[in-house]
């Protein structure tokens, strides 16, 4: 996927976003004497009554991914994958990377905390996390694995209908340090989780 068509397929997602988040009728009714305030639309599954969701996600990795709510703003999310697209992407490490395509797999584990922005017929949430990569390459002579600490950042999409589908897209700095401390990288991917 070249630079231009992520750019326009981010920028659609974008516009989406914000048209759904727009047009969103979430009404507020006033409890008792707390004098709280409650969503009386219908909310998202994600999260609350459904916790593991799998999917698939497109970028550097593209893949598929999971995640598991472990509290109300806690999760572990995971993914597989193939990772390096392009001629001359083998993280910097000087591998000669003679084909065009991935050249890598990888897998990777995050611990997330999760935050609303918005609540209403959508729900818009944002995320911050630590975790690490593992990657793994292909037609290599040596040197044939990298480990990464990565730090994602992202914004997650739930919906009141499909209650079970979450979108998101996410950036995460990462600094490889196994084979050796070497280089300093960002990730990003957008997917999206069906719930169960």
């Amino acid at each position: 996927m070249t630079a231009m068509r992520a750019s326009a397929l981010l920028s659609a997602l974008s516009l989406w976003v914000v048209f759904t988040l727009s047009s969103t009728n979430a009404r507020a009714e006033v409890g008792g004497n707390d004098r709280t305030v409650r969503s009386t639309g219908a909310s998202t599954e994600v999260g609350y009554g459904r916790t593991f969701g799998l999917g698939f996600m497109v970028g550097d990795p593209t893949g598929l991914t999971g995640k598991l709510w472990v509290g109300r703003t806690n999760a572990i999310d995971f993914g597989l994958g193939f990772w390096g697209y392009g001629p001359d992407a083998c993280a910097g490490r000087g591998l000669p990377c003679d084909r065009f395509g991935y050249h890598a797999g990888t897998v990777n584990a995050d611990y997330l905390w999760q935050s609303n922005i918005v609540r209403g017929r959508a729900q818009l949430d944002w995320h911050i996390g630590a975790g690490a990569r593992s990657i793994w390459y292909g037609g290599c002579a040596g040197d044939c694995f990298a480990l990464a600490a990565r730090m994602p950042v992202g914004l997650d999409l739930m919906f009141a209908n499909p209650a079970m589908l979450e979108l998101f897209v996410e950036l995460a700095p990462t600094l490889y340090f196994v084979p050796q401390l070497a280089d300093l990288g960002v990730e990003g991917a957008f997917g999206a989780r069906f719930y169960f």
